[in-house]
């Protein structure tokens, strides 16, 4: 009895759809995932729907053990937690004035911020990650081309640039962070790669220029620096040669210091309101930043620019009232009303700081928990940095990088307080953390 070829080969013949469609879906959120740096760049609308998209992606993905294994394994999750178990047990036990009645459940979701980067923490590490880290650098360069097709008044003011044509707060400040955390990782990918390091260089410089010249923030410029010197301090050789370039850097800083000083103050501190070239921005913030630090330090009169001085002088003695307990979740706002009736800065939300937002709301413990998040982030890139695989070594400077930037933009902004921030920083720690679990 003879077979059908034909028949035969077709029952042989394995069906490519059904054995794809598994793998594929499993990738969903992977590839989603690792296009979510780019929409940071654009309306606050846009991630969210990105985000959105990924949920709906880890739905269609399944394979709900192997992400639930994922996320008890990263070492992170336990800090997470209790960071909101903190939050959990200051908003049952407080008591809830009218003021703050409207304010307590959104204040209650900031402090949950970090629970949104453990879907993030279920996936798989792999080229994914990879591939988002360049994404976010063609995001990164493309914003640098809009602030300069701003600055030459091409750019039109639609909904899609409104954030680069005009300050919007908050907004137009994380442009500016990201921009200097792509430049500290492209810096980082710069030394690890030999291939197109000139094009390389260049987009980088083009990339920092952006950030000092246009985005008009003074804290993303820090990161960047401070992003800088981590990776010296990684490369650090002591000798004397070696300490030159940090001591000319100290006597730099201190002559800069005392020249600011005895110039002539600016005719206004708002940048929105000088109309002035890029490179006389970096003047006036300079100036402006070091006279406003001596006249509050010598008890004299500062402007609106810095009324942050103001902010944290204020919200410093809130907290020294109720220190170990706080005042509640929510509370900061209408406390801090009750203390500022006359001044500049009597309408502000937040103290544009998270150490002093957790003190005054959670008290120690929930600054304790805040602090305990960034340094396991710091322990886990330390570890990483040990580990055999490149792969893993190359990713622990991009999360001790970001971890660091964090926590200095912690310092002059409420980085986890806002959504624009918070959402923006849980997609970026996504790239160099997961697949990291505690066994490695």
């Amino acid at each position: 009895m003879t077979m059908n070829p034909e028949l035969t080969s077709h029952q042989i013949k394995p069906d490519t759809t059904t054995a794809l469609a598994p793998e594929w879906r499993r990738a969903l959120p992977e590839r989603i995932l690792m296009c979510l740096p780019f929409t940071l760049f654009f309306p606050v609308g846009i991630m969210y729907t990105g985000i959105l998209l990924f949920y709906i992606g880890l739905v269609i993905a399944g394979e709900w053990r192997n992400k639930l294994d994922n996320v008890r394994g990263n070492p992170l999750l336990v800090p997470i937690l209790l960071l909101s178990l903190v939050s959990v047990v200051i908003g049952l036990t407080q008591e809830k004035p009218p003021e703050i009645a409207q304010e307590f459940w959104p204040g209650f979701g900031h402090y949950q911020t970090y629970l949104f980067l453990l879907p993030y923490l279920s996936l798989r590490s792999g080229e994914w990650q990879q591939k988002a880290l360049n994404i976010f650098f063609v995001g990164a360069v493309l914003a640098s081309t809009l602030f300069v097709a701003n600055a030459l008044h091409v750019l039109p003011d639609n909904t899609l640039f409104h954030s680069y044509v005009h300050y919007l707060g908050n907004k137009s400040i994380l442009l500016g962070m990201l921009l200097a955390i792509a430049a500290g990782w492209m810096l980082h990918e710069l030394r690890l790669r030999k291939d197109h390091r000139w094009l390389r260089t260049v987009v980088l410089l083009y990339v920092i220029a952006a950030l000092i010249l246009l985005s008009k923030t003074r804290s993303a410029s820090l990161m960047f620096f401070l992003m800088c010197g981590l990776m010296l301090m990684r490369n650090f050789n002591w000798s004397w040669r070696s300490l030159t370039l940090p001591l000319l850097l100290v006597v730099s800083l201190y002559g800069g210091w005392k020249i600011a000083i005895n110039l002539p103050p600016p005719q206004t501190c708002v940048i929105n309101d000088a109309h002035v070239a890029p490179w006389e921005v970096i003047k006036i913030r300079t100036v402006c930043t070091i006279q406003q630090v001596r006249d509050f330090s010598e008890g004299r009169k500062i402007g609106d620019d810095g009324m942050r001085l103001e902010i944290y002088k204020i919200t410093s003695g809130m907290i020294a009232e109720q220190a170990w307990t706080g005042h509640g979740i929510a509370s900061w706002m209408p406390e801090y009303q009750k203390r500022s009736q006359g001044l500049s800065s009597n309408t502000m939300t937040t103290p544009h700081n998270d150490y002093l937002l957790y003190a005054t709301e959670l008290g120690v413990a929930g600054l304790f928990a805040l602090i305990g998040i960034w340094l396991m982030q710091l322990r886990i890139a330390y570890r990483m940095s040990k580990s055999a695989e490149i792969s893993i070594r190359n990713r622990a400077m991009l999360l001790a990088m970001l971890t660091s930037a964090m926590m200095l933009g912690g310092m002059f902004n409420a980085i986890l307080r806002d959504g624009v921030f918070g959402m923006a920083f849980m997609i970026l720690l996504a790239i160099p953390l997961a697949g990291v679990r505690r066994s490695s």
